[in-house]
């Protein structure tokens, strides 16, 4: 009899340790399956360009000015060029023409250029939009022909960095807040590209 109740107390002793032990080693697995997706999820971020063989040359296209004058993108060699397809019907490009003159104001001291370049056809429904929204920087409509010339634009507004030779540095599709802006700004001028 002493000799079964000395068993079943191991047992249960054993159970208890083992019910004891349980959670820590649950915690441990949760932990490592967080890890393990934190991972994925720096694996899925975009990856900058090292090597500026990578990139695809901008089109020298004509810019029409609202004056009436044009010009080629090729006055802007040597420059960082943010350039930014807009519309005067899309109620994003309000936002994104107030973001601009920021990205304007915060980079005066670089060699740099920002362009907005509306789709729109007729320059006075882009002169009208100008007035309600000042824009501090350099404006171009009839864009549509330099969209096609890019590859095509899906989304107004939709951005390209361009580096001083006029390689596409990057795209951005969809309206952006100055940091996310300046921050391809500035990589480009630290890598001195």
């Amino acid at each position: 009899m002493l000799h079964g109740l000395t068993i079943r107390s191991a047992r249960v002793a054993f159970v208890l340790v083992a019910a004891l032990m349980l959670p820590p080693g649950f915690a441990c697995c949760a932990k490592q399956k967080e890890e393990s997706k934190q991972k994925a999820a720096e694996r899925t971020e975009p990856v900058s360009n090292v090597t500026i063989e990578n990139y695809r040359k901008a089109p020298d296209v004509e810019l029409k000015a609202l004056d009436g004058s044009s010009e080629r993108l090729s006055v802007y060699a040597g420059d960082i060029v943010v350039l930014t397809f807009l519309a005067t019907w899309n109620k994003e490009c309000v936002a994104q023409v107030a973001e601009l003159n920021k990205l304007q104001a915060k980079l005066q001291r670089y060699r740099f250029a920002v362009l907005g370049v509306f789709t729109d056809k007729s320059s006075k429904t882009v002169q009208d939009f100008i007035a309600k929204n000042p824009a501090s920087f350099t404006v171009y409509y009839d864009g549509e022909g330099i969209a096609r010339a890019f590859g095509g634009v899906r989304t107004i507004p939709t951005t390209f960095f361009l580096l001083r030779d006029r390689n596409i540095y990057a795209k951005e599709a969809g309206f952006r807040r100055v940091g996310r802006l300046e921050k391809f700004t500035l990589e480009i001028n630290a890598q001195r590209l």
